[in-house]
């Protein structure tokens, strides 16, 4: 079960087709790229969404829907975040940051020194720990059997740990992979070498210590770790025993979100989607309240009654309160519902189907699969046809958004994003 987990993005609409439709608003935080791992198949859009031509004119806002019901009922599944039997500290591993007493985090590091994504995270996770003190890191070997150089780095780097000096072999290594990374199994022994001497290392004890295997079964240990746990490749990395997901992508923001989400677990995950209580039939309105008025939007179960099942829970929990609209373009869609405000919360659980929906007009309501959800702005929604349910339209408030700000994820320069506030649904 949980076919779901982690496969359906968080952002499904924003950080991947929203932001590459409109050709702006990337992270401006650094960003690794795992090369390692293989790439989760794309569920809603491509990286690029080519410019879009209406063709057919736009329908009137304030006229009623016509309503496509789905030809197969949606369904929910809970999505529990992804915990691992993770090895507890010890006195075998590097560790850096925060003190066993002060860390309110612990962020456990499966590495391969000839992985260019580890390579290219590490300064990010340098100024993670930086920002956030009360982190500690754990850096564990994942040496991948396709790198010709990676036990032999990961030797090296035990080598200088036993002279004191692990982590500035962990960083003179990742700044030289291109160096010794191309090199035959000879050359590269010989840079190692090298290497310990630009240390002001022992380099006679650091040679016997690889010359004699020293630390050959330590890594072979970890690497069998590694397999045992499941990971999916290098780097992979574990907040405490909770995997991080690679849907929402490596970099300063999505650890910082991540972080933020197992902070605030107890509050926003529910243990099971929401029992199915509407129907197609049924007949209700919610009231928006947002920090510049309030929107009337008919909801429209006809159309997505699991989707609409699973707004009205969220509404009724309150869990949609203090919702930042966090991606706000003219003409496209204003997009809501993460009472993390990280972008990439859910409730525990993600839903599917019923993605027939028509985005014709300004004021349609779409539900993406993570409870999250986009008011059409305008024409440039088109695109959005066939992609998403549709469970509502705004019929009273239209002007309210027109006064949000507009918002692009990861501006450093946009306004301060305007707030949901409360979801009161009428039956």
């Amino acid at each position: 079960m949980n076919k779901l987990r982690w496969k359906l993005p968080t952002l499904g609409l924003v950080i991947i087709m929203l932001a590459s439709a409109c050709g702006s608003g990337t992270d401006a935080t650094p960003t690794a790229v795992p090369t390692d791992v293989p790439a989760p198949e794309p569920t809603v859009a491509p990286t690029e969404a080519p410019e879009v031509q209406p063709t057919v004119a736009l329908a009137d806002p304030s006229e009623p829907v016509s309503v496509t019901p789905p030809e197969e009922p949606g369904y929910c599944e809970a999505a529990p975040l992804p915990e691992l039997p993770v090895r507890p500290v010890d006195d075998m591993d590097w560790v850096k940051g925060a003190d066993a007493e002060d860390a309110e985090v612990t962020i456990f590091e499966y590495s391969d020194f000839q992985c260019p994504g580890c390579g290219g995270i590490y300064p990010v996770l340098q100024a993670f720990l930086e920002e956030n003190p009360n982190v500690r890191l754990v850096y564990r070997h994942f040496p991948l059997d396709f790198h010709q150089h990676a036990f032999v780095t990961c030797e090296a780097a035990e080598a200088a740990g036993a002279q004191g000096r692990f982590w500035e072999m962990h960083n003179l290594l990742f700044d030289h992979a291109a160096e010794w990374s191309v090199v035959s199994e000879v050359e590269a022994r010989s840079l190692m070498s090298v290497y310990a001497k630009k240390l002001d290392l022992d380099v006679e004890a650091f040679d016997a210590a690889l010359d004699n295997g020293t630390y050959r079964e330590k890594i072979q240990a970890q690497y069998e770790e590694s397999l045992a746990l499941g990971l999916p490749g290098t780097p992979s990395f574990l907040f405490d025993n909770v995997l991080f997901p690679s849907d929402i992508g490596l970099s300063f923001r999505g650890m910082q979100s991540f972080m933020g989400i197992l902070q605030n677990k107890d509050e926003i995950f529910f243990d099971a989607p929401p029992e199915l209580t509407v129907t197609a039939d049924d007949t209700y309105e919610a009231v928006i309240s947002t920090s510049k008025g309030d929107l009337l939007v008919n909801l429209l179960p006809e159309s997505a009654p699991t989707m609409v099942n699973s707004f009205v829970f969220l509404a009724n929990e309150q869990w949609y309160d203090g919702s930042e609209f966090f991606f706000v373009r003219d003409n496209f869609v204003a997009v809501t519902g993460d009472p993390t405000n990280s972008t990439v919360g859910y409730p525990g659980y993600y839903c599917a189907g019923e993605e027939q929906g028509t985005f014709d007009r300004a004021g349609l309501v779409g539900m993406l699969s993570n409870g999250q959800f986009f008011i059409t702005l305008g024409s440039d929604a088109l695109q959005l046809d066939g992609q998403f349910a549709l469970i509502g339209q705004v019929v009273e408030g239209l002007k309210v958004l027109d006064e949000l700000n507009r918002v692009v994820v990861g501006d450093p320069a946009a306004p301060v994003p305007d707030v949901l506030e409360s979801v009161e649904i009428v039956d």
